[in-house]
């Protein structure tokens, strides 16, 4: 008998395993942001222009200049029944990223970065490099606890991300910023998992032959 035990149990585990669904991670909305028209410029919420960031044909200028407040837009996700944010997807499409300028014969091109913050004065030291392009570029960076452990809490808290852009290089740059969207993205819970027929089917079978030979042993 117990070798039977022994012969069936492996069977019957992995058939009742083989219905367990694994928890996964969803987007529950996102976040758009249009940069190329005045009026998707005034309702992204960027109040701290000066002056320096323009309007463009389709685009917004972003401008390093000194004496420029930084570029910062806000995105608002409070508003989305979230429980457990697993991490957020930035999309950005951009152009005329790999302007340079030429000093002493050698070529000096743009270093745009961007900056996650969870407020106006708090940002996080993770900076994400832009790719340099002379046409419309689009590229996505995953945000998440682990490549931003220093503001992804409070982001999550507070509901709102805020996004700065950054200029490396040793000279006054811009770029054309054209629309931006942030997807938050939630874990779903994992499904309680529930024997299979197969398994049912063999512990019946597995009681059956014990019952025969309960039976024949009288």
């Amino acid at each position: 008998m117990k070798a039977m035990f022994k012969r069936a149990l492996p069977a019957l585990l992995l058939a009742s395993c083989a219905f367990s669904a694994q928890a996964g991670v969803t987007t529950l909305g996102s976040v758009e942001k249009n940069y190329g028209s005045a009026a998707g410029r005034d309702g992204a919420g960027l109040n701290t222009f000066k002056g320096c960031d323009k309007l463009a044909a389709g685009s917004l200028s972003v401008t390093d200049k000194i004496g420029c407040n930084r570029f910062r837009d806000v995105f608002d996700f409070s508003s989305m029944d979230y429980t457990n944010i697993d991490s957020f997807d930035l999309t950005l499409t951009f152009s005329k990223t790999d302007d340079f300028t030429t000093l002493f014969g050698r070529k000096y091109f743009e270093e745009w970065s961007v900056g996650i913050a969870e407020s106006a004065t708090v940002k996080s030291e993770t900076l994400l490099d832009m790719v340099n392009s002379t046409g419309a570029y689009t590229q996505t960076f995953n945000i998440n606890a682990t490549s931003h452990s220093d503001v992804f809490a409070n982001i999550v808290k507070n509901g709102k991300l805020e996004l700065w852009f950054y200029d490396n290089s040793a000279y006054t740059a811009d770029f054309n910023l054209i629309d931006a969207s942030l997807a938050v993205n939630v874990a779903e819970a994992a499904d309680v998992p529930e024997p299979t027929g197969m398994a049912l089917f063999g512990v019946a079978m597995l009681g059956a032959a014990v019952a025969r030979r309960r039976r024949a042993a009288k």
